[in-house]
């Protein structure tokens, strides 16, 4: 199952092949021609969860978009890490994924210090004085964040220092449990890191694209916060996939293999902005 998508979140085109790989010449070139007869100026940011780079990358299939920027997805890239997890039940898995997270990404200082006044606005509404930036940071929600404040990546240099750091600090005693069971398989996850780090030159922001559209406004404590929605990745075609066992009727081993297939990164994702 190859889908394409668009910064709306709007599926372009899905095609169901045989085999892997098969027909992706021919849907590039309806994509290409569609945009063509629409007169509508071509993308020039693409997100794929594979062959974002190497012998076989996407931007071979689309020749005719010169200024098309390919980037890989920082969600499929993070899961690239998960088969050196000993298992995704260990008390530290979340906070491995986490920290690698934090590793590509940083937030807005500007977003984040304007939330920060929003939020102490309504804790002063509550009655809560003199508090710290920690302890205004501990009432701000992971929705919060994502809704008013943007992120950026780090940088080539920065995000691949900081993952190899974070691989040292979880190889050793920081990285298991109160049971003494670690959460990464040392030579197993040594050896993904040496393979995709080429890829971190694929994770990094395009210079001159927004990504982020500001959609509205909310008030909060006082304070007016802008709302962004953010077009980076291929995240919203994951939701794509709960809805093919409807889309395809009857009970097929097929449709269960194109999932698991999923999970292996077998399946291309591209989302074009």
């Amino acid at each position: 199952m190859t889908n394409v998508g668009n910064e709306f979140g709007q599926v372009l085109i899905s095609v169901l092949t045989a085999s892997e790989g098969s027909g992706l010449r021919s849907m590039a070139s309806g994509i290409i021609r569609r945009y063509e007869l629409a007169r509508v100026s071509p993308p020039v940011l693409l997100y794929t969860d594979r062959d974002c780079c190497g012998e076989r990358k996407v931007s071979s299939l689309f020749t005719a978009w010169k200024e098309l920027v390919i980037r890989l997805d920082v969600w499929h890239f993070m899961r690239r890490f998960v088969s050196g997890c000993t298992t995704d039940s260990h008390p530290l898995y979340g906070t491995f994924m986490a920290r690698l997270s934090q590793c590509i990404f940083e937030w807005s200082s500007e977003d984040l210090i304007l939330l920060k006044k929003a939020k102490t606005g309504e804790l002063l509404n509550s009655k809560i004085t003199n508090s710290s930036d920690e302890d205004i940071m501990r009432y701000v929600t992971k929705k919060e964040l994502s809704t008013h404040v943007r992120r950026k990546t780090r940088g080539v240099q920065v995000t691949s220092m900081l993952i190899s750091n974070l691989l040292e600090a979880f190889s050793g005693p920081q990285g298991t449990d109160t049971l003494g069971v670690p959460l990464l398989d040392s030579d197993r996850i040594w050896t993904i890191w040496q393979s995709q780090q080429k890829h971190i030159p694929c994770l990094q922001d395009p210079q001159d694209v927004q990504l982020y559209t500001k959609t509205g406004t909310l008030v909060k404590g006082g304070i007016e916060l802008p709302i962004y929605r953010c077009a980076r990745g291929s995240t919203s075609l994951e939701s794509f996939h709960n809805h093919l066992h409807s889309f395809i009727p009857g009970k097929s081993l097929l449709m269960t293999n194109i999932i698991d297939d999923d999970a292996k990164n077998n399946s291309y994702f591209p989302r074009l902005i």
